[in-house]
């Protein structure tokens, strides 16, 4: 039986973005010492949409925002639509 995930409540499902490695003469952090990357991509919405964010959004959230989920094999972060911050937009697209 397949399963899906139903996005309910005004929540987002969220790709987290991974954390660049450092670059040449900076510093190594073990896994477990880095910080939670606070930027996602949107994978999911809520049935009907959301006026904040599409699918395919790269979005900052709120540092402790979310729970983390597990589907598919992968880390997810089911996300309040209102712990976005913003979502990053081409420069042309911004009204003036």
């Amino acid at each position: 039986m397949k399963v899906a995930l139903a996005i309910v409540l005004g929540h987002l499902l969220l790709e987290p973005v991974a954390a660049e490695e450092p670059g040449k003469g900076g510093l190594y952090l073990p896994e477990t010492a880095r910080e939670a990357p606070h930027e996602c991509v949107v994978r999911a919405l809520p049935r009907g949409g959301s006026q904040e964010a599409a699918v395919g959004d790269r979005v900052p959230h709120e540092s402790h925002a979310g729970q983390e989920v597990t589907f598919d094999g992968e880390k997810n972060l089911l996300v309040p639509v209102g712990d976005l911050l913003a979502k990053y937009v081409e420069a042309d697209a911004i009204p003036t």
